[in-house]
């Protein structure tokens, strides 16, 4: 996998964007929220489903993950014009748990990491992706979640980033 100078930017903007999110108080989660329902409904959707699978702190930094990837995609126009649907997430988070899947036939350790290099290396978003990983392995309540749930949620944020991507750079 091949770290691009855009790249390397790229890692900056991100850990200023997790400095942000740690700040958010109830003023930016309602002002921001009401955007995204206008700009971006699917992110509220989202949201929602996760409220009934996970507890309120675990809930409470998803919502600031989701945060996070909106404000490092929300300065794209993109974003204004064409909306994440239902049917797109869908079709990519598939695409993602069949890469699992197939990584997981993988026998040997070489072609274990080919498969995630590949994949990767379609992600233009690798610094973003890189921060929510960050995240996961940061924040005390994702911590604790079991493995199946952080691998399913990491899977849709993943999926998520994605969906801005091939909205953002028509894919």
């Amino acid at each position: 996998m091949i770290i691009s100078k855009e790249d390397k930017k790229e890692c900056l903007r991100v850990t200023q964007l997790i400095k942000k999110i740690e700040l958010i108080d109830e003023k930016y989660v309602n002002e921001e929220s009401d955007i995204i329902s206008e700009k971006q409904p699917f992110l509220i959707s989202l949201i929602l489903g996760y409220r009934f699978d996970l507890k309120p702190l675990e809930l409470e930094e998803i919502m600031k993950v989701i945060f996070l990837i909106w404000e490092f995609f929300k300065k794209y126009p993109q974003t204004e014009i064409a909306k994440i649907t239902e049917t797109q997430f869908m079709r990519i988070q598939q695409r993602n748990v069949y890469m699992l899947k197939y990584f997981e036939g993988e026998q040997s350790s070489n072609s274990k990491l080919e498969v995630i290099s590949a994949d990767l290396e379609n992600l233009y978003s690798k610094s973003l992706f890189t921060g929510v990983i960050f995240q996961f392995n940061q924040k005390v309540e994702l911590l604790n979640m079991n493995n199946e749930k952080r691998g399913i949620i990491l899977v849709g944020l993943k999926s998520l980033i994605e969906c801005f991507e091939e909205i953002t750079f028509r894919k």
